[in-house]
């Protein structure tokens, strides 16, 4: 197996991994586990949010993660945006609850399909 076939994926976006990093194979094991270190923490925080929701973190978690988002190829890009809106204007919180309740799944599977993907990466 090389790593082409290493990067397919029906749950994120590979195309930038692909495009910038498909010939190496140590920067994606660095970058995917930096993924992983800095994206798990932090969407553990949102969860915390499904019960009483902090606002300040919702937003700084949510600036953070769009970056991050649209270089690994999450699928929630628009709606992190638009949480971290909601979270700045301090909507109420069901509204926030609700598009957490739609993000932390997408945010979750990410991270097991990069597991995933890290652990084929480390074994070529």
């Amino acid at each position: 197996m090389d790593i082409q076939e290493i990067l397919t994926s029906n749950v994120v976006d590979l195309t930038s991994l692909k495009e910038y990093f498909s010939s190496d194979k140590d920067s994606l094991i660095q970058l995917i586990g930096v993924y992983l270190s800095d994206t798990t923490p932090r969407v553990d925080i949102l969860e915390e949010s499904l019960t009483k929701v902090d606002y300040d973190s919702v937003r700084s978690i949510c600036h953070f993660l769009k970056s991050s988002f649209g270089l690994m190829g999450v699928n929630c890009l628009e709606e992190i945006a638009a949480l971290e809106k909601q979270a700045q204007s301090n909507e109420p919180e069901e509204v926030i609850k609700e598009r957490l309740n739609f993000i932390i799944p997408i945010c979750r599977a990410s991270i097991t399909e990069y597991k995933l993907i890290l652990n084929r990466l480390e074994s070529l």
